[in-house]
Parts: C-alpha cells; sequence; structure tokens
C-alpha cells in the first residue's frame, strides 16, 4: 500500500479507537490516578498542526513506544510523566526526555535563546554540569525557566 494511503488508514484507525474511547487524552490532563495500561504506543498532537492530504483534523507530531517487552518494570505512565514534567512546580528534565529536550530546543531556536547553554549537552544533568564547569545546582538553575516554558507551552 503507498505511503498516502497508509497514513489514511492509520488516521481513521485513530478516529474509531478515539470513537470507541469517548476521546482523547491530553498530557496537561492526564496524571498517574488515571487507569493506564502497563505498557504502549502513545501519540501526540499538537495545537494547530493540521493533516494536509490525509483528511481533516490534527496531526500526529510524535510516536512514543515504552514498556513494550514483557518483565520491563517500566510504565507506559511513568514516562508520559516524564514528558509531562512536575505540575506542581511545571519543572521537569529534558535529559529524561527527548520530548521535552526538542520542544525546548524549537522553544529556543524560535525564541533566539542564547541560555540556558546546557540545553541538550549530555544526557544527564552531572555530565553536562561537568562539561560546562558548573556544579549541577547551577545548571538545573539556569534551565529552570526554559523547563518551565516548555511546561507552560504544553498546556
Amino acid at each position: 500500500m503507498p505511503r498516502h494511503a497508509d497514513l489514511i488508514r492509520f488516521y481513521a484507525v485513530l478516529g474509531s479507537l478515539e470513537a470507541i474511547l469517548g476521546g482523547t487524552r491530553t498530557l496537561s490532563d492526564s496524571n498517574g490516578r488515571m487507569s493506564w495500561p502497563a505498557r504502549g504506543v502513545y501519540f501526540f498532537f499538537e495545537p494547530g498542526e493540521m493533516r494536509s492530504d490525509t483528511g481533516i483534523g490534527p496531526r500526529v507530531v510524535r510516536v512514543g513506544t515504552q514498556a513494550l517487552k514483557a518483565g520491563s518494570r517500566a510504565s507506559l505512565w511513568r514516562r508520559l510523566s516524564q514528558h509531562r514534567g512536575i505540575t506542581a512546580t511545571d519543572g521537569g528534565n529534558h535529559q529524561g526526555s527527548i520530548f521535552r529536550l526538542l520542544v525546548g530546543t524549537a522553544i529556543k531556536t524560535r525564541e533566539r535563546l542564547v541560555e540556558p547553554v546546557s540545553w541538550g549537552v549530555a544526557s544527564d544533568s552531572g555530565a553536562a554540569a561537568r562539561s560546562l564547569g558548573l556544579t549541577r545546582e547551577q545548571m538545573l538553575i539556569a534551565e529552570r525557566p526554559l523547563e518551565v516554558r516548555y511546561s507552560r507551552f504544553r498546556e
């Protein structure tokens, strides 16, 4: 089947699933007390990102999977919560969420931000801080405004 036809079928399946479930869940309205499968596939949509030639409606901007192997100790909600961040503080950890990293990088690019210089430097905050000659605390303080921007953007 050609790619275009596959995409049309994919969106039709998502539409059927949405109808069966009674709607979609948004990351900003989700929490760990909701009924979540232990593992699965998730799809992110972004407001304003619409499909152009595969029908009417929002376009999938990210596909992720979590805990697909039997016996995995990870969980789908734990992964989604990394993408979501800490709701009470609007904080988060872009080293633990490639989605946070990519969206934060896009915000930096769009707004022509130079800071924080540590954004995306290493896969963990300790290594990033060491590579920049900062303490971990200094680096986290410098990254906080962009982590908050991400958290508020996804609402």
